[in-house]
């Protein structure tokens, strides 16, 4: 029986098909698992095409399919749907090409074989641009097409490389991105990949290899075909990049730390991981996946009930805080839990009605009391003393001694009102895991790792098997560019996590177009970001996988003359984009929602995105608006950011980061000079 399997942009093109073409496709499915070779399928050889194994099939009368035969096996590669005459004409000079080692199958436009002649003989003495020290089997093994090799060759520049990279094979062209950035081949493949050169051999190219191509799907029968022409199924859900597959079904022993910046697809990964794991366990074993946001575990426990609903019985998806919660209603709990606004505003009037005179301001005290001793779970003077305090002012010795007695008449102040505090609470749920028989869970996913403290990172270790009785049991997922409830920066080591030789970082950036990613870059340049255990990010290599428009940059003097700017903003995209862009697609985001009188008396249509709820997407309208806390994990095609002033405190600079990351395609960066 022949199979079909449909090519990504035969997907994008599909949204642009007559429905009675959609139906057609569908047919062909079926009639493709009966018997392919039918007379109705009118499945024929194109001699004109260049490449030889080029077939097309009929879709009613007026369209047809083209499809690459097998050259072992049996399955056919939708690649291509036109009017008959149209589709003919498009593969005349394409050749199809597959490179199972890296993952896949890319359509080459031939006329670009020869760009190598039409260079510009004045640039040969760049002799030193790093892809010149390339020789062709380097070139080979980083996924080049030996038809494309001499092309390469001929790449002295960037503007050489510019021109020449979109018709590359999009794997081979994002190491070849890196080594024009400085990376090693070694590293380029690594990072871009996952593959070490070391275990690349001539008999793994011919020889047995992976059959997962990144940019394929294979169709699982008729109604499969049918949900993904008529927008059922996401794009996420469909497309991996080999890298991000490699670690879906990375098979370890012992935790593994995946990191990268906003839009690298790290939520993907963990959501696919659990997917891949809850496949695999029995019916009495558990999986634990926890974010330090409830919007985050609302958005995944919603994605996944879509993706594996067979499974759900079996995954406890839920935030840190409600984690802790019910571990420890569990025990004789008998403290109250309070938000962090309330507590703040306790321990706040709790300083002011001290006796004792201070060198230091409130605020500071209470940043010390959150980002050091709760978060770097400090019980004693002598640890407070050696703690290293990262991202807090230094301070001195003998400044830390006189201090450590507020904390703890902090602390006692608490316990006296019977309030627990969040970082209290973890402590308690951590006792009661290690001192009791609470059992663990087959597989624990962590999301938002950058915001969990070290008492946190300890309760999902207790929660693990990591006593080597089990594979797979933590994947923790995070980016230090996003932490923005808090400045501490806590390691693994730290808490007992060792995931030396079990940490990568992806580094192709799907959501955002590259002028939206440098946007980003930029406005937290010259910020030392952390990779989640006492290293430093390298953001060396980093791209996006597409271009787009530029960032529209503007001052204004007043919040209601932004929210002008944003009305007519909002009036030029949707007009330009022709109808592409939905009003639920557009966010606008601030620091809080103060901003929204503004935007109505602008006549904007608004949906406020509601705490801990998911967006209800195309079912309910209105331009969105959220804080950028909220809209940290979304994405949208369109955004507009208030930034945080002129601020180069750091939590200010990281959450325009996120909120500026949520953009796709086009962005409106605002800063109100009189904010």
């Amino acid at each position: 029986m022949a199979q079909l399997a449909l090519h990504r942009d035969v997907l994008f093109q599909s949204r642009t098909l007559p429905k009675k073409v959609h139906k057609k496709l569908v047919e062909l499915v079926r009639k493709f698992e009966e018997d392919h070779t039918q007379a109705s399928i009118n499945l024929e050889k194109l001699e004109m095409a260049q490449d030889s194994r080029v077939r097309s099939a009929r879709l009613g009368d007026d369209y047809r399919a083209i499809l690459i035969a097998p050259e072992e096996g049996s399955t056919y590669i939708v690649v291509y749907v036109d009017h008959h005459d149209e589709a003919y004409q498009w593969c005349k000079n394409k050749l199809f090409l597959e490179n199972k080692r890296l993952g896949y199958f890319h359509v080459l436009n031939t006329d670009i074989i020869n760009l190598s002649k039409e260079q510009d003989e004045s640039i040969e003495n760049c002799s030193q641009y790093p892809l010149s020290a390339l020789s062709d089997e380097d070139l080979f093994y980083a996924g080049i097409p030996k038809v494309l090799i001499p092309s390469v060759r001929a790449v002295k520049c960037d503007d050489d490389f510019e021109r020449l990279a979109d018709f590359l094979p999009e794997e081979a062209k994002q190491i070849l991105y890196g080594i024009a950035c400085g990376l090693t081949l070694d590293v380029a493949m690594e990072e871009t990949l996952g593959i070490q050169l070391s275990t690349i051999s001539h008999e793994t190219i011919s020889g047995s290899e992976s059959t997962y191509y990144s940019n394929l799907i294979f169709i699982e029968g008729e109604e499969h075909l049918r949900e993904i022409l008529q927008g059922d199924i996401a794009e996420w859900r469909l497309f991996l990049h080999p890298s991000q597959k490699r670690l879906v079904e990375w098979n370890i022993q012992g935790p593994m730390k995946v990191n990268g910046a906003a839009g690298t697809g790290k939520t993907v990964v963990l959501m696919h991981r659990a997917q891949w794991l809850a496949r695999q366990i029995k019916p009495n074993e558990k999986i634990l996946i926890t974010t330090f946001t409830k919007n985050l575990a609302v958005t995944i426990k919603g994605l996944l009930g879509q993706m594996i609903p067979e499974h759900m019985d079996n995954i406890d998806v839920i935030n840190l805080h409600l984690l802790a919660k019910n571990i420890c209603h569990k025990t004789s709990f008998n403290l109250r839990t309070s938000d962090d606004k309330t507590v703040t505003s306790m321990l706040r009037q709790f300083l002011s009605d001290m006796p004792v005179t201070t060198e230091f301001s409130h605020n500071f005290i209470l940043d010390e009391f959150y980002e050091v001793i709760e978060k770097m779970s400090i019980e004693t003077e002598g640890k407070y003393l050696e703690v290293l305090r990262k991202g807090r002012p230094r301070i001195k010795r003998t400044q830390r001694l006189s201090l450590w007695p507020i904390f703890v008449e902090m602390k006692a102040f608490l316990n006296k009102e019977g309030i627990a505090s969040f970082e209290e609470l973890l402590r308690m749920a951590l006792n009661e895991v290690e001192n009791s028989q609470h059992p663990k869970y087959k597989h624990v996913l962590v999301d938002e790792l950058q915001d969990f403290s070290l008492t946190a990172l300890g309760l999902v270790a207790s929660l693990s098997k990591l006593d080597g009785s089990s594979s797979n049991p933590l994947c923790l997922v995070g980016d230090g560019h996003q932490r923005i409830y808090s400045n501490t920066q806590v390691s693994l080591r730290h808490a007992g996590i060792n995931v030396i030789g079990r940490s990568r970082r992806l580094k192709i950036n799907y959501r955002m177009s590259e002028q939206i990613r440098n946007f980003a870059h930029a406005t937290i340049a010259g910020l030392s970001i952390d990779d989640l255990d006492e290293g430093v990010t390298n953001t060396n290599g980093d791209r996006s996988i597409f271009k787009g428009a530029s960032p529209r940059v503007l001052k204004v003097t007043s919040f209601q003359q932004a929210a002008t700017e944003i009305a007519n903003w909002i009036v030029d995209i949707k007009s330009s984009s022709k109808g592409n862009i939905k009003d639920h697609e557009i966010c606008i985001t601030s620091r809080s929602r103060y901003f929204i009188d503004s935007l109505n008396r602008e006549g904007v249509d608004i949906y406020e995105l509601q705490a801990d709820k998911q967006d209800p997407g195309e079912t309910a309208p209105g331009i969105r608006y959220g804080t950028k806390k909220r809209v940290k994990g979304l994405e949208f095609k369109a955004v507009a950011v208030i930034l945080n002033g002129n601020s180069t405190e750091r939590k200010a600079l990281l959450e325009d980061y996120v909120a500026i990351s949520r953009a796709r395609d086009f962005l409106l960066a605002i800063t109100v000079e009189n904010d």
